[in-house]
């Protein structure tokens, strides 16, 4: 548990912000075709996403924390059920910065 404090003593608008970084640095590693470096920014979106739900302080929050992971799985390395574009991934994070 003691690699989740530093991460909990940040607000969740940071915590989603770092995220959001990451899901960002996937998107434009799409977009140039490169699915290996894509997942791996991915998957530590998701990473940051799960710390976040962990903490104490977002339990409000976690359904929402849930969708986010789902949807940026689906749109970097699923089929894009939810039929998300660049823009509209985007949206969610740069709410919280």
């Amino acid at each position: 548990m003691g690699e989740y404090l530093k991460w909990w003593d940040m607000p969740i608008g940071k915590q989603i912000g770092n995220a959001g970084s990451e899901v960002a640095r996937a998107i434009r590693q799409k977009n140039k075709n490169d699915m290996l470096s894509a997942s791996a920014f991915c998957i530590h979106a998701i990473e940051m996403l799960a710390y976040t739900k962990l903490d104490p302080k977002n339990v409000n929050r976690r359904n929402e924390l849930t969708y986010a992971q789902e949807e940026i799985l689906d749109y970097i390395l699923g089929d894009n059920l939810y039929q998300n574009d660049d823009q509209s991934i985007m949206k969610w994070y740069d709410a919280f910065l």
